[in-house]
């Protein structure tokens, strides 16, 4: 070790130009792993906040056929098990149906949503996107809020009528009388074009429901403990044995497979970064170590010469190999580090890219997330870069004949 301290301070430009190429890539990447890890949160977080909730119950097979006729009648034994479930921070009743609104001749396809106003707030964030008018008061049946585009394109505005029609479990054509309270504006075009919300308790009137939902949507304190919930709830549904209420749990990734891709993608970008580091670590070191050792082959041969054996020079190699990668290493992960905490901070403003963000559940302004893993995975992939372009130049170093060496000019 002392030796080949010794020996990249006996090249001090050609050491620091290594370490400074070194501290840029590994500076660059880590803040890259950091921004990969900031905006995959954010979307999970958008996601599940803006409506998904982290878990679902449904009646068996509602959430494959999305028909009003596959709802829940009685919630009772999910409301019990909920209410005594650590990790839950609130959940809420819903009716999905998909139907059709109208409004002075024109119409367009609607999402319509049921929703308990009070409890809705403490489950998802679509209370904080009403732009214009106010949120569904308890007691107010004929209110509905509409997207922004959607009523752009009934060419309504707060106070206008809007005639909601669905299928109800029947069959039959259901139809039903609004006023417009609000319009929502989240930047999501499945909101914004296609989403009414109505009081459930009028929801489940004008579709003949009785008192049931099609939706119960849990939202837990951390995503950590999406996974302990759903186990939970499955034992205590299962140890029921409700034979004519049969439920489905579903994590929020399975509800939506954009949401399992995301996830794949971001593991998929993760060994993609974490090979650009490898690269970039063995074709700095391996040019540096190799120029180093054809400049220093006399320097070899009269070392072996004198009796140093070829474990002890193999030694020495790696060992200057990993003190240089180990310096740049750690210089351009400090300056990784800060620009990742400085944008964590402050975010990343990507404003111009606000449309396409947006559809992917994504804010404008990005704040870069690092990570203990996402720190290891760095580090370590340099210092697996840096044995590896340590082989080669120690193999043939330790290889070289002392007498041959030695007339090297």
């Amino acid at each position: 070790m002392r030796l080949g301290l010794r020996n990249l301070l006996l090249y001090p430009m050609r050491t620091g130009l290594t370490v400074l190429g070194l501290a840029i890539g590994i500076a660059a990447l880590t803040f890259l792993s950091a921004m990969n890890d900031g905006w995959l949160q954010n979307m999970k977080v958008n996601f599940v906040l803006t409506q998904m909730g982290h878990v679902q119950v449904h009646a068996k097979g509602f959430e494959a056929s999305r028909r009003i006729g596959d709802y829940m009648h009685d919630t009772s034994e999910v409301d019990k098990a909920l209410q005594n479930m650590p990790h839950i921070q609130a959940w809420t009743h819903r009716i999905r149906v998909s139907g059709l609104a109208s409004a002075a001749g024109a119409n367009a396809s609607v999402l319509v949503s049921g929703i308990e106003s009070d409890n809705e707030k403490k489950v998802s964030r679509l209370y904080d996107f009403v732009q214009q008018g106010k949120w569904l008061q308890e007691g107010d049946k004929r209110g509905v809020l509409l997207g922004d585009v959607l009523a752009d394109r009934l060419s309504v505005g707060l106070g206008d009528k809007v005639v909601l029609m669905a299928a109800s479990p029947a069959g039959d054509i259901a139809s039903e009388v609004f006023r417009v309270r609000g319009l929502i504006h989240s930047g999501v075009m499945d909101v914004d074009n296609l989403l009414a919300l109505v009081p459930i308790s009028m929801a489940q009137h004008w579709l003949g429901l009785g008192e049931g939902v099609t939706d119960v949507v849990i939202r837990a304190d951390a995503f950590t403990s999406v996974d302990g919930i759903v186990n939970n709830l499955k034992q205590i549904l299962d140890s029921k044995r409700l034979d004519s209420k049969q439920f489905e749990v579903l994590r929020w990734q399975e509800i939506d497979p954009m949401a399992e891709q995301w996830t794949i993608f971001a593991g998929v970008y993760t060994w993609i970064v974490l090979l650009v580091v490898i690269i970039v670590v063995l074709a700095e070191v391996l040019n540096t170590m190799l120029m180093s050792m054809y400049d220093r082959v006399r320097e070899f041969g009269l070392m072996a010469a004198l009796g140093t054996g070829q474990k002890q020079l193999f030694a020495m190699v790696v060992c200057e190999t990993l003190v240089l990668v180990a310096m740049g290493g750690v210089l351009g992960f400090v300056l990784g580090a800060a620009a990742s905490l400085y944008f964590g901070a402050y975010g990343l403003d990507l404003s111009q890219y606000a449309t396409a963000f947006s559809f992917m559940y994504m804010s404008p302004i990005v704040y870069p997330e690092l990570t203990f893993n996402g720190c290891a995975r760095i580090l370590i992939a340099a210092m697996l870069g840096a044995v590896l372009a340590g082989l080669y130049p120690a193999w043939k170093a330790s290889r070289l004949n002392p007498a041959a060496a030695m007339r090297e000019v």
